[in-house]
């Protein structure tokens, strides 16, 4: 596979955010794909924390649209990676506001087609990628939505907590043993986050802890508060709507209640033993499967799906043959 890969940053009120283009080999314009990642302090190719450690998915989903001849656009979250802000000070809005920069950024761009662009979300991606594609100057030609939610994040957390709950007397080590003496203190896992959720809405700003994780609680209460129904009514192109089989935090449920909501034409697949880090794992999905995933490669079922709905795009851009009628409607 040949590509190429430079530096491309985005000005931000106070801040700079970097990221990177990712462009097949020949000459362009390309079609141009802006990718939203999931949420978290992630960087451009997916990773997480100051360590950077993670699945590198989203770099791994680059090199793999240019290998169908789609130029790609990821960067660092603000906070993360080489980008800077603060990213415990920023809500969601305030993340969809520097995905609509970015954008916008690029529709200008002299190597863009602005005929061929598009946005792929994943998980918390999909959610600003559908409020983006109403609200820009320059609409998106059609969504990839890769492993999209319809529940609240109130609503997701909760059913995640009552899964960990019933997973933990399988879990074996030491692991298994840290967090069946933590539910002793703190009681089941679900009730704890539902007084967690609550005190969520009594804060003005600063912080509340996720587990491991430390996240904005203004950031919290604004994707709780996200009518993501609504978002989905109202996208005005084409969707493609991909769920994973396994996983347990954006459920192939909400993904097939979402292509029966959406008024644009979309085409939804699920993809056999995908995970939410769009890889495979053979046997039952666990919130609590410890194994690692850095260097598993992406689903090949999520790959060919993304290979062939590309080349029906390159498809419509040809002109018929003399005495063949043209392509019907693919979505």
């Amino acid at each position: 596979m040949s590509f190429a890969e430079r530096d491309w940053n985005v000005a931000r009120p106070g801040f700079t955010l970097s990221g990177s283009l990712c462009l097949p080999a020949g000459d362009g314009p390309f079609p141009l794909l802006l990718i939203l990642q999931g949420s978290g302090r992630v960087d451009r190719d997916g990773n997480v924390g100051a360590g950077g450690r993670g699945a590198g998915l989203y770099l791994k989903l680059a090199r793999a649209l240019a290998g169908y001849g789609v130029a790609s656009y990821r960067y660092d979250k603000r906070g993360a990676g080489a980008s800077g802000g603060n990213f415990l000070a920023a809500g969601y809005h305030d993340l969809v506001d520097d995905a609509e920069a970015c954008w916008h950024a690029l529709t200008v761009a002299p190597f863009s087609n602005t005929g061929r662009m598009y946005m792929l979300g994943h998980s918390e991606g999909t959610a600003i990628a559908a409020q983006l594609a109403s609200r820009v100057a320059h609409p998106p030609r059609a969504l990839i939505q890769l492993c999209p939610f319809d529940d609240s994040a109130e609503t997701m957390l909760i059913h995640q907590a009552e899964g960990i709950d019933r997973e933990l007397p399988g879990v074996p080590g030491l692991l298994g043993i840290l967090l069946r003496l933590a539910r002793c203190f703190s009681g089941p896992y679900d009730r704890h986050m539902r007084r967690k959720l609550a005190h969520v809405r009594t804060l003005d700003g600063g912080t509340i802890r996720l587990g491991p994780t430390r996240v904005s609680a203004r950031w919290l209460r604004e994707l709780i508060d996200l009518d993501v129904n609504g978002l989905y009514r109202a996208v005005p192109c084409p969707m493609l709507l991909i769920a994973g089989e396994k996983d347990l935090q954006c459920t192939p449920e909400s993904a097939e209640r979402l292509a029966r909501l959406a008024l644009a034409p979309t085409e939804f697949h699920v993809v056999s033993n995908m995970i939410h880090h769009l890889s495979v794992r053979e046997g039952l999905p666990a919130l609590l499967d410890m194994r690692d995933i850095d260097a598993l490669p992406l689903s090949p079922q999520l790959l060919a799906l993304l290979e062939s709905w590309f080349a029906r795009e390159r498809a419509e851009d040809l002109p018929p043959e003399p005495g063949v009628p043209p392509l019907s409607d693919a979505y």
